[in-house]
């Protein structure tokens, strides 16, 4: 009975070596995967950070070209204004000059 409670006892620590070494080989593919699958996520994640920087960047540049022409174009609107009253007044200015000095003309004869 003794021999027969040892075999049991042999084949019991020989299970638990089996065991333990499925748990352990189960541990190291386990952490292998979750390494590989960290460094993925870390990999993706980044690229879609560096992609999305770069679209800001594009989007950024874009509108300050946008601003410097919306810039440009409102002065060239400004200045033709500017330009058409100059005109406007110049031309009423002369026109009164011409009518003072026809003025001083009757008063002189």
């Amino acid at each position: 009975m003794e021999k027969r409670i040892l075999e049991i006892l042999l084949e019991l620590q020989k299970g638990m070596k089996e065991v333990k070494s499925d748990i352990q080989e189960i541990k190291d593919v386990g952490l292998k995967e979750v390494k590989s699958d960290i460094q993925e996520i870390k990999d993706v994640g980044l690229k879609e950070v560096k992609t999305d920087i770069q679209e800001i960047k594009d989007v950024v540049t874009r509108i300050e070209t946008s601003q410097i022409e919306d810039v440009v174009g409102m002065l060239k609107v400004t200045k033709k204004k500017t330009d058409f009253e100059f005109d406007y007044l110049n031309n009423k200015l002369t026109e009164i000059d011409k009518r003072l000095f026809s003025l001083e003309k009757r008063v002189e004869n």
